[in-house]
């Protein structure tokens, strides 16, 4: 069955509520020595990114009075192992809202400003017209979106550096909503809401950032001629200051994401992208490169939405900067 979009805004509050009375507050000799060296109690915490692709704001609020376990510099596989054995019991609850802020302004150019969107086309691959700004803004199926997590969470920390809250990973269950779907930069009307389960994370120290993210789940659309779809993904990326520029790991990033229909279990879309930092360690950024492709069958859509001339391919080109 499918919930439309303001129904299951009406019933996040609801799911908090239920959340909270479920997980009463306690705390364990295990936890106890977890936390010792690390904040007396946990708190309700705002959280925040901006990016060209992905920006968010958010809250985290706590359901256990325990502070944050402190994965300190544990090795990623020993990250995920620990993160697995504390979602049996969820510590934090996060309310997130999210856009794509070049996703979305590339649909809105291409509605409102046509010939200057077409003035960026650069020729044609076999059947498939190539564009300058799909391949910028390729990747991103929604302009927007509202989100409810409940999982487990770690933070991480050096003592010679201070807090940062973008230094955490967590690992639950992640429902998100929404009322627009993109396809080829142009918006359609859709209540759509999806279900996965999530394992993300991300550290930021003085020489060293990584980021992952794995996750799996199910994308329901509210518009009929939008086929519902399963999905798995995973995306991790490195930038790494004292790192080789030209490390096969170090200062590279991998995305991946593979769509089939929910009741067929037919190949609908892939994407894959890769990409490379090029690091400036004096002035404490990167230049990033991402390059890749996204392949959509045509059977992803159907009635009204069915385009014979729709490009099965798109190129991924996407410049950025990393601090």
């Amino acid at each position: 069955m499918i919930l439309p979009c303001p129904v299951l805004l009406r019933l996040f509050p609801l799911i908090a509520t239920l959340v909270l009375l479920t997980h009463a507050p306690r705390t364990s000799a295990a936890d106890t020595a977890d936390s010792a060296d690390a904040q007396t109690s946990a708190r309700t915490e705002f959280l925040w990114e901006l990016d060209p692709y992905y920006s968010s704001i958010g809250l985290e609020i706590p359901l256990s009075r325990d502070a944050l376990p402190d994965g300190k510099e544990l090795r990623e596989v020993q990250v995920y192992r620990e993160l697995f054995r504390q979602s049996l019991r969820p510590r934090i609850m996060m309310l997130e809202g999210s856009v794509y802020p070049l996703p979305a302004a590339g649909a809105w150019l291409k509605s409102n400003h046509p010939d200057v969107y077409d003035d960026f086309d650069i020729g044609h691959l076999g059947d498939n017209q190539l564009n300058v700004l799909d391949g910028i803004t390729a990747g991103f199926q929604e302009p927007w979106a509202i989100s409810l997590f409940v999982g487990s969470a770690m933070r991480f920390s050096r003592k010679e550096e201070a807090a940062d809250t973008r230094n955490r990973a967590y690992m639950g269950y992640l429902v998100s909503v929404g009322k627009k779907h993109i396809r080829n930069n142009t918006l359609i009307d859709d209540d759509w809401w999806e279900f996965e389960w999530k394992l993300k994370g991300e550290r930021n120290l003085s020489d060293e950032e990584l980021s992952w993210s794995f996750r799996a789940g199910i994308k329901n659309h509210g518009n009929p001629d939008i086929v519902d779809v399963a999905f798995f993904g995973l995306r991790r990326s490195n930038l790494d200051f004292d790192g080789p520029l030209l490390g096969i790991v170090a200062n590279s990033n991998i995305e991946l994401l593979t769509e089939v229909n929910q009741h067929g279990m037919r190949f609908l879309r892939q994407e894959l992208t890769i990409g490379k930092k090029f690091p400036l360690p004096r002035q404490r950024f990167a230049l990033s490169l991402d390059v890749g492709f996204i392949y959509e069958d045509e059977a992803k859509y159907r009635g009204t939405l069915v385009d014979p001339d729709a490009d099965a391919f798109t190129l991924v080109f996407r410049p950025n900067i990393a601090f």
